[in-house]
């Protein structure tokens, strides 16, 4: 399959994957198999869809890590948020509910696992609009990516649990999911859960409406310690506004009755608040809403910038750059060379990168076969175009080190 942006498509162009409605994502708007027609294509663009998986005779042996099956799973959990936070909002959170969610996650992790090249599809799962209930189950699948990836990293951080239990990630998935649960009970337009694009990132600038903004992490955690969620979600929920250089809040003085007093910092924050700190603030950027069509890759460039140096796990940091791909498997772009081309293989360490196949019948060896080009090992040619945008000045590359993130992967 191909992933190409609608001004792309053409008719007589078979769908690879269905298509949720924009706005009713419980309703499925075309399914995989169908052929495209002028008034589909015109339909989509109304409607905004900006990208779809299409097939192709190139990239039929791409399909397997595509894995489509993980949009459904993630689909289930904005579809169960979306039905559960109205009730969330109000003063606890059932165990019954509890049930749900757990399962929701856990099913999440299956079809994480079950896919086998899970990450490839993590640019497509993050597409959605910014309401609470969207940005909480893309920063669960964040998490729940990374901590995925760091088995070996989780179980030397939580060294009072056994093995089996320390690289357990359903309570990370948990507290993330329901880490700006004490945002349901405020008044604020859907969009204003997002704090990256305000001063300092720290919330908003009225001192009033700061302090009053900064109770939702005290309001999410009383929310859960009437429930039966783990000690370790509900700390999430409290912390995962923690900055790796001390200076984050909520300041412990208030949760503790004053035995401990400052932020937390450094390995004192619980891993799975240092996950999801992360997570939560690479969402924001992914969909900030000063930035309309602002691709993964500047995104993920901007998470890299000094601007937001001290304030994660280097570690955390590091790996979750390296595992959400700029470019997943399949999309179309256009090389600075003037070929079409599409990625065929991830490069983890300098993910801006990848390989691509080039999509020219003229350059096909005497096997018939279209030549693949390694952009890493090519350093004359780089990715000019994706989904339709500029974004060779967001290129960027890492350091080619071998560090503590390698191991923990």
């Amino acid at each position: 399959m191909l992933l190409c942006t609608v001004a792309s498509l053409e008719p007589g162009m078979e769908m690879g994957g269905s298509i949720p409605h924009p706005r009713r994502p419980s309703t499925e708007l075309l399914r995989a198999g169908v052929t495209l027609d002028a008034r589909m294509i015109n339909n989509l663009r109304r409607l905004g869809v900006t990208e779809v998986w299409v097939r192709h005779d190139a990239t039929a042996d791409l399909d397997v890590a595509v894995a489509p099956n993980l949009a459904a799973a993630r689909m289930e959990v904005f579809n169960q948020l979306k039905k559960d936070f109205s009730q969330l909002s109000r003063s606890s959170v059932s165990g019954a509910q509890f049930q749900l969610y757990r399962q929701t996650i856990t099913d999440l992790v299956f079809e994480l696992l079950s896919s086998g090249q899970y990450a490839h599809l993590s640019h497509q799962l993050l597409a959605d609009s910014s309401h609470v209930f969207t940005h909480s189950a893309n920063v669960a699948f964040l998490s729940v990516l990374v901590g995925l990836e760091m088995e070996t990293y989780l179980v030397a951080q939580r060294p009072q649990l056994a093995p089996e239990h320390a690289r357990d990630v359903v309570p990370l998935g948990l507290g993330a999911m329901l880490h700006d649960i004490g945002k349901t009970g405020m008044e604020q337009g859907p969009r204003q859960h997002h704090e990256i694009h305000v001063p300092m990132e720290s919330g908003p600038d009225d001192p009033d409406a700061l302090e009053k903004y900064r109770d939702h992490v005290f309001s999410g955690r009383a929310m859960l310690d009437l429930s039966r969620f783990p000690a370790t979600a509900r700390h999430a929920v409290l912390n995962h506004h923690q900055r790796f250089d001390g200076t984050g809040w909520p300041d412990q003085a208030l949760s503790t009755r004053g035995r401990r007093h400052g932020s937390q910092q450094s390995m004192d924050i619980h891993i799975f608040c240092r996950i999801i700190a992360a997570a939560n603030v690479l969402d924001n950027l992914l969909n900030d809403p000063s930035h309309d069509n602002y691709p993964t890759v500047a995104a993920l460039r901007d998470f890299n910038s000094k601007r937001f140096d001290g304030w994660f796990d280097p570690v955390v940091r590091y790996l979750m750059i390296r595992r959400l791909p700029p470019f997943p498997i399949g999309s179309l772009v256009l090389l600075s060379n003037s070929r079409k081309a599409v990625i065929v293989a991830l490069n983890f360490r300098q993910p801006c990168r990848p390989a691509v196949r080039i999509l020219d019948e003229a350059c096909r060896n005497e096997n018939g076969e279209l030549p693949v080009l390694d952009l890493d090992a090519d350093r004359d040619v780089h990715i000019l175009e994706a989904a339709g945008q500029r974004v060779d000045q967001y290129l960027f590359d890492l350091p080619n080190l071998r560090t503590d993130a390698d191991e923990a992967a």
